[in-house]
C-alpha cells in the first residue's frame, strides 16, 4: 500500500497556488486602502490588466483561482477515503479521528488567527482602517464576534464572520462538518463503497442545485466525490480504463458550460495513474510540496498585511506591485515561510498533541 500518491501531493500545492496568485489582487484598493491603484475597472472580472504581473498567462488563475478551494476538498475526500476506507483504519475512535484532525489544522490557524489581530490592530491604529477586510466585496468585521467564530474554528458557518481576520480558513471550518458527517459514515462507507459514495455525492448535488441553501452543500459534494473517485479507482484493476476515462471526463468540459467538478476529477485520475503506473525521481519531492498546501494557504494574509503595513509605514512606492520580480519573490517568500513553518511548528505540533491526547 502506498505511504503517499506524490502526483496527487503536487495537484495539492498547485490548488494553494492558485488560491494565494488569485489573492495577489489585495495589493490593491479596495483590499488594500492605503493603494490608489483600483483592481477593478467595472466588475469583479474586469481587471486592471497593467498593474497584474503575467497576466496574459495568469488571466484565468487572478479572475477564477478561488476554485482551487474546491479543488483542495475534492483531495481532502480522495485522500481521506484512502486513509481509512480499508480494514485496519475504518472501526478507528471518534477520540483519535478527531484529535488527528486537530493535531493537523488547529495550530497553525491558532497562530495565524494571532498573527492577523495583531497586524490588524497596528493597521488599524496607522491607517484608521482594516485592511483587506471590511469593505464592500469582503464585508466582515474584525470584531470580538467573528474573533470568536475564529477561535472554535466556525468562522465559515455565518457569512458575517466569513470574511475577517485570516478569512481563508472558512473553507477548513466548513470542511469539519464533513469531517463529521465523514466519520459517522465510515462504517458504511466500508461496506457499500461505490453505492454509498456515490449517493451521498448526489444528495449534496441536489441540495447544491435546489432551493435549500446550506452553507457546507458546496464542500459535501466536492469531499464525496472526491471519496467516490478513490473507490472508483480500487475497484478498476486496468490502470488503462482509468487513462481513458480521465481523457473522457476532461473532453467533457469542453462542452458547454466548464465544469469544474469533472474537471478535478479528470485530475486526481490522471494523477492516480502516475502514481500507480509511472515512476521518475523528481516525484518524490512532490510529497515535499504538498506539505507546504496549508502553511501557504493560511500565511499569506499574514504576510500580505506586514508587506501593507510596511509600504505605508516607509512610504514605500507602491507601484512595485505591479512589477513581476515582486511577484516572484513574494511568492518565493510564502512558500520558503511555509517550509520553515511545516519544519518547525506544524509538524512539530502535530506529533506533540497526538502524542499527548492520542
Amino acid at each position: 500500500m502506498k505511504k503517499k500518491f506524490e502526483h496527487i501531493e503536487l495537484l495539492r500545492f498547485f490548488s494553494a497556488l492558485v488560491v494565494v496568485v488569485t489573492h495577489y489582487i489585495h495589493f490593491f484598493y479596495p483590499y488594500n486602502k492605503t493603494s490608489n491603484l483600483e483592481i477593478y475597472l467595472e466588475n469583479t472580472l474586469n481587471l486592471q490588466e497593467k498593474f497584474l504581473p503575467f497576466y496574459i498567462f495568469l488571466e484565468n488563475i487572478y479572475k477564477y483561482g478561488y476554485v482551487g478551494v474546491n479543488f483542495f476538498w475534492l483531495i481532502s475526500g480522495f485522500v481521506l477515503a484512502y486513509a481509512f476506507l480499508n480494514k485496519d483504519r475504518y472501526k478507528i475512535s471518534f477520540k483519535e479521528f478527531f484529535v488527528n484532525r486537530f493535531a493537523r489544522l488547529y495550530p497553525l490557524h491558532f497562530l495565524t488567527l494571532i498573527l492577523v489581530l495583531i497586524l490588524q490592530f497596528v493597521l488599524k491604529i496607522e491607517t484608521n482602517e482594516f485592511q483587506i477586510v471590511d469593505q464592500n466585496l469582503y464585508n466582515g468585521e474584525n470584531d470580538l464576534q467573528s474573533f470568536i467564530s475564529h477561535i472554535f474554528f466556525i468562522s465559515g458557518w455565518l457569512e458575517s464572520n466569513k470574511f475577517s481576520f485570516n478569512f481563508p480558513i472558512w473553507s477548513v471550518s466548513i470542511e469539519i462538518l464533513i469531517y463529521f458527517l465523514f466519520f459517522l459514515s465510515l462504517r458504511f462507507l466500508y461496506k457499500y463503497k461505490i453505492f454509498l459514495s456515490l449517493l451521498i455525492f448526489i444528495l449534496f448535488l441536489y441540495l447544491e442545485k435546489s432551493n435549500i441553501n446550506l452553507f457546507f452543500d458546496s464542500c459535501g459534494r466536492y469531499f464525496f466525490s472526491g471519496v467516490f473517485l478513490f473507490v472508483f479507482c480500487e475497484k478498476i484493476k486496468n490502470y488503462n480504463y482509468i487513462l481513458i476515462i480521465a481523457t473522457i471526463l476532461l473532453i467533457l468540459n469542453f462542452v458547454g458550460n466548464f465544469k469544474y467538478n469533472l474537471f478535478f476529477a479528470s485530475l486526481i485520475l490522471y494523477a492516480y495513474y502516475f502514481d500507480t503506473k509511472i515512476k521518475y525521481k523528481y516525484s518524490l519531492y512532490y510529497s515535499k510540496l504538498g506539505n507546504l498546501t496549508y502553511g501557504s494557504y493560511l500565511l499569506h494574509i499574514p504576510v500580505q498585511l506586514l508587506t501593507i503595513f510596511i509600504f505605508y509605514k516607509f512610504e514605500i512606492n507602491i507601484e512595485i506591485f505591479t512589477q513581476y520580480y515582486f511577484l516572484i519573490a513574494y511568492l518565493t517568500a510564502i512558500f520558503f515561510l511555509s517550509h520553515v513553518c511545516y519544519k518547525l511548528y506544524e509538524n512539530p505540533m502535530r506529533i506533540f498533541l497526538k502524542k499527548k491526547f492520542n
